[in-house]
């Protein structure tokens, strides 16, 4: 038995290395690393792709794809994607698996190479506010400037990217078959001196190719109807860049008919294949269910829904007595909204306790201090610029910071009014609440002996200050009362203003 054993770990000894090294060959097969694009675009999505990015520059992917099936979504977080994409060294394909629309659109341009499936289309970038509405010019000018940078630093055509974001361009074909965009007055000037062009996108709309579309106009670099049948296509070369004699080795991924393409011109020399990525590893980058619900909650609707949804159980909270389920659900919400983007971006784990202390400001101002002052003014500041925060994570955020807060603060104050109004008459809240009146006219009476409705009218002198509740004295009665505006204080003559059952309302009196 100890012969057996020593054999095995003898066996095991020299197979390890065998292992290894064959490991190590499977690795120089090549590597890709497949990241999705396949929801709206919000903070979580663009925290899971620089995520997915460091992954495969740790593992030294020979490439990335970008899996994108996308209606678009913030333009913030589309910036911040392609700033992650810009940054890496590793060759980047997008592969447009159905649409790239919107925000979805600058992403692909961004990539070293795009690839459409059949039927698939792309563009119309144009940015819109909280209502779907046109955003204004200097939304328009700043995402119009930052595709067409995008698309210059990757060869792209820019005036068909502009076209995507800007409806009041025209594009054309010329007869030489070069595509430009055009101002309505330019090409009405070309049109007055006979040139001939084809209008491509007229004035009035947003630019949005098909695949074949794509590739006839040179947007796109070929078309695949599998992310398999694109790495048949593909290879990753090695280009020797010369800047000013000092050689630059650059590494990239091109189709095979570029390749050779290239490797014929008057540079072909400087370009080496290093590998097919025909054979090459697949491996995807997960998404787990703590990502979708990151992107769930931090996707702009469903951020200021949320937002909205607490603020109106926690208004209708401090405006009940006892603490129930508004309450609950307000806490339940917020907490949502803040621990998604806390997930999204740990940088923010802040901005709730800031959150917290406003509110506590605002419910020292209600209950405790009378009036409305400088506690209520802190509270509310510190709550909004903690949710302005959450959307703010750079100067380019500042626009779409404000308009989300505005949109979250419209909704809430929409749905507070309609809480307000329809809700105590709604059949399940009759349900739930107590509408039995007990007043005297209905034969109720206190255990005690008196009866408060004959105090109004009376005049007194407060024994304590109100704040707004205290103690009074009405004809040698102590009786305890609320003021009915501000701060009352100590031996200040009062007056009964109102009486409902035993609550007793005063107000300062002067003879």
């Amino acid at each position: 038995m100890r012969i057996n054993i020593s054999n095995l770990y003898f066996i095991i000894y020299f197979t390890i290395p065998f292992f290894i090294v064959n490991g190590s060959f499977a690795q120089d097969d090549g590597l890709v690393y497949v990241i999705d694009i396949r929801s709206e675009i919000g903070g979580g999505v663009s925290t899971y792709i620089k995520k997915g990015i460091q992954k495969a520059e740790q593992v030294q992917a020979d490439a990335i794809i970008f899996d994108v099936d996308t209606p678009g979504g913030r333009v913030d977080a589309a910036v911040r994607i392609i700033r992650s994409i810009q940054a890496t060294s590793i060759p980047t394909i997008a592969f447009v698996n159905r649409q790239a629309i919107s925000a979805g659109a600058m992403i692909a341009s961004a990539c070293d190479q795009i690839v459409m499936t059949p039927g698939a289309t792309i563009g119309d970038s144009a940015p819109v506010d909280g209502q779907g509405n046109e955003a204004n010019e200097k939304a328009v000018t700043y995402i119009r400037a930052t595709i067409r940078s995008t698309a210059e630093r990757q060869g792209r055509n820019s005036d068909i990217a502009e076209t995507m974001v800007d409806k009041r361009l025209v594009l054309v074909r010329l007869d030489n078959g070069v595509i430009v965009r055009m101002r309505p007055d330019e090409f009405l000037d070309e049109q007055d001196a006979g040139t001939q062009m084809e209008v491509l996108c007229a004035e009035g709309e947003l630019l949005t190719l098909t695949t074949r579309e794509a590739l006839e106009y040179g947007f796109v670099e070929t078309q695949a109807t599998s992310i398999s049948a694109l790495l048949e296509q593909y290879q990753i070369v090695e280009y020797e860049q010369d800047y000013g004699g000092k050689i630059d080795t650059v590494k990239m991924a091109l189709t095979n008919d570029d390749y050779l393409s290239r490797k014929e011109g008057r540079k072909g020399d400087r370009y080496t294949s290093i590998k097919s990525l025909r054979d090459v590893q697949v491996e995807r980058f997960v998404v787990t269910l703590a990502d979708r619900t990151v992107f769930f909650i931090t996707s702009p609707y469903i951020s200021a829904l949320l937002l909205s949804l607490g603020g109106i159980g926690l208004l209708i909270e401090i405006r009940t007595p006892g603490f129930g389920v508004p309450g609950l659900l307000g806490i339940l919400f917020i907490g949502l909204f803040f621990g998604g983007h806390m997930l999204n971006d740990i940088s923010q784990a802040w901005l709730p306790f800031i959150f917290i202390l406003g509110l506590a400001l605002i419910i020292v101002e209600v209950f405790v201090i009378p009036g409305f002052g400088i506690a209520g003014i802190l509270g509310l500041f510190l709550m909004f610029g903690s949710v302005f925060f959450v959307f703010f994570q750079s100067t380019d955020d500042l626009g779409l910071a404000l308009l989300w807060l505005s949109i979250s603060v419209i909704l809430t104050s929409v749905l507070a009014i309609v809480a307000t109004i329809y809700l105590p008459k709604s059949s399940p809240f009759q349900k739930i609440a107590l509408s039995t009146v007990m007043s005297t006219d209905e034969g109720y009476h206190s255990a005690g002996t008196l009866d408060f409705n004959s105090f109004l009218g009376k005049t007194g002198i407060a024994l304590t200050p109100l704040r707004p509740a205290g103690t009074v004295r009405i004809e040698n009665k102590r009786l305890d009362v609320v003021t009915v505006g501000d701060f009352i204080p100590q031996n200040t003559p009062i007056k009964v203003s109102e009486v409902e059952g035993s609550k007793i309302a005063v107000e300062p009196f002067e003879e």
